[in-house]
């Protein structure tokens, strides 16, 4: 009877805290409300394979084609080139997308892999763009361009890598911990209420502070605001389970190694990275890569110094290319 009555004790106890964490994600939820894109352009979806993929587009349709390529991160989107697309659309025909699992794309809760993501990138430039194109991939993301470039390198003109992390030139398996956490992420109530617990206004404002942005003063509530309302879609945690866990680490030493095409990296000098060290990694590999580092910027160098960034972008891609 005492083990019965101990038994009956737990289930309730594990049920009240169940029945909490569903309330509190709820709550969540009705929160963050519907999303909206704050980019003025022609809005588009892309039909793939496992969802359909949100896009814009703005620029005369006889201009070079430029591929704008968020980074990863809860909350992540094609909302951080916000301040870029209007000025590059003057001379390019510019598509910003939102990869599948982010924005206004659609969320299936499948497993995100590097397959998942530098397929879509690849059938996205075939298929939509269809011609060679300057492609801006932001973070984690240019190890996805990177492979593309080397395995069809007939649809990359140029390479440009924003804040291109230098952990991406090495291998990087997930370890027993790395599993875990991606396990416990993707678990219905209590990863969903996990994942919320990581991604609150708080907490997004704490990674644009000590990690995004090197003026602070740039954090606004609207920033705040879009990016949790965009962190708390339905299914958000999914890629992000994989993220975090490193399962979307791609080793791509030996492609970059091998490309013949213009690239340019381009840092903010106030990152994490000592962009001295993050600029002579990539240069190790392939000597060929222009550096490009901006004063008073950290990560997302193409927001904090949106001028520069657009004008770097710009000169590079009217360079004359020297072999």
């Amino acid at each position: 009877m005492t083990f019965a009555k101990k038994l009956l004790t737990t289930s309730i106890v594990a049920g009240g805290v169940l029945g909490a964490l569903t309330v509190f994600n709820k709550m969540t939820a009705s929160m963050a409300g519907e999303l909206d894109t704050v980019l003025t352009g022609e809005e588009r979806r892309y039909p793939w394979k496992d969802g359909d993929m949100f896009y814009e587009v703005k620029g005369s349709r006889e201009a070079k084609p430029l591929l704008l390529i968020h980074s990863f991160g809860p909350g992540a989107s094609s909302y951080e080139w916000r301040k870029n697309i209007d000025a590059l659309a003057e001379q390019f025909r510019v598509y910003a997308i939102d990869l599948l699992g982010f924005g206004l794309s659609d969320r299936p809760s499948i497993d995100y892999t590097t397959e998942t993501y530098t397929d879509l990138i690849n059938d996205f430039i075939k298929e939509v763009i269809g011609k060679p194109t300057i492609v801006v991939a932001h973070g984690l993301t240019c190890a996805y361009v990177i492979a593309n470039a080397y395995r069809r390198p007939q649809l990359f003109e140029r390479l440009v890598l924003v804040s291109p992390p230098p952990t991406m030139l090495q291998e990087s398996y997930p370890g027993p911990v790395d599993s875990a956490w991606k396990f416990v992420l993707r678990l219905p109530v209590i990863g969903e209420f996990a994942y919320n617990l990581l991604n609150s206004r708080q907490s997004i404002r704490n990674y644009y502070d000590q990690q995004g942005y090197h003026n602070p003063g740039l954090i606004s509530d609207d920033l705040v605001e879009y990016v949790f309302t965009s962190a708390h879609q339905e299914n958000s945690r999914y890629p992000i389970a994989s993220f975090l866990s490193n399962n979307l680490a791609l080793d791509v030493h030996e492609p970059l190694a091998r490309l013949q095409m213009p690239i340019l990296a381009l840092w903010g000098r106030e990152g994490m990275l000592t962009p001295s060290e993050a600029s002579a990694a990539f240069k190790r590999v392939n000597p060929r890569v222009e550096v490009r580092i901006i004063d008073k910027g950290s990560f997302h160098v193409q927001e904090e110094q949106a001028a520069n960034f657009n004008s770097a972008v710009r000169e590079f891609a009217a360079a004359t290319v020297t072999k």
